[in-house]
């Protein structure tokens, strides 16, 4: 069956809330499972979550939780566009968070106003006003996703970072697969039509299959790339790539 997985798990501390406890899997999708029995986050949030932390916690914090609570970090202008995530929870009451989603039914601009309207390949924002920008799980979804990188870098400041996810772990594929052409607004496919859940009760396209060569995409973006992995007792899990870039220019 398709369903099948290999049965694994290995203790660890959550890098969201901090909680050690035995992750374990409980589904195929790698990243999407080994749950955090505390505060809900999966294996690519938790990743995600260390990145920033490693980042931004200079030695001094360890979690997530930690970080939040440092004066040095509550100053960084942060942009997390999309409605689902852990993260949320914690930078809400943070004096410079900053959210958006993207409404692709015209109806949907009228009937929600909770969040402003963005899409991720013309922002709206003015130049270098973010420090960090989050990004989870969107890019693939993305028709332009050079585009979208672009503007990204855009509106980040020089030494800012993108902390994101794509679908990626190893063995990458050593070059990314469109599969859709843009055609102006046309959408032309070249591989049979896949989806994922997209966070509202509905489901998203996926235009791109990335591989190793996203690190050049980001290169002519204006961005230094690292491919962070997990360092754990599972070798399942340390096949997880999470992208951490830099604004270089």
């Amino acid at each position: 069956m398709t369903d099948q997985f290999d049965a694994d798990a290995y203790y660890d501390n959550c890098s969201i809330c901090g909680a050690f406890q035995l992750f374990e899997r409980t589904k195929k999708a790698i990243r999407e499972t080994y749950k955090c029995k505390s505060c809900g986050a999966l294996l690519r949030d938790r990743e995600q979550a260390r990145a920033i932390v490693l980042e931004y916690g200079h030695g001094n914090s360890k979690t997530l939780d930690d970080l939040v609570k440092d004066p040095g970090f509550t100053v960084n202008r942060i942009y997390e566009p999309g409605t689902s995530g852990p993260f949320r929870n914690y930078f809400k009451n943070l004096p410079f968070y900053y959210q958006s989603v993207f409404y692709d039914q015209p109806e949907d601009l009228i009937k929600h106003t909770q969040l402003p309207h963005q899409s991720i390949e013309s922002l709206t924002y003015n130049d270098s006003v973010f420090d960090l920008v989050i990004t989870s799980d969107i890019f693939e979804h993305v028709r332009r996703p050079s585009v979208a990188f672009a503007e990204i870098a855009r509106v980040l400041r020089v030494g800012g970072f993108h902390i994101f996810t794509v679908p990626l772990q190893d063995p990458l594929l050593p070059k990314s697969i469109a599969r859709v052409k843009v055609d102006g607004d046309i959408d032309i496919h070249l591989l049979p039509e896949r989806y994922h859940g997209n966070g509202k009760g509905g489901r998203s396209l996926v235009y791109t299959d990335f591989g190793q060569d996203i690190a050049e995409m980001l290169t002519v973006a204006g961005f230094s790339t690292k491919f962070l992995r997990p360092k754990t007792q599972s070798a399942i899990v340390n096949s997880v790539v999470t992208l951490v870039t830099r604004r270089t220019c």
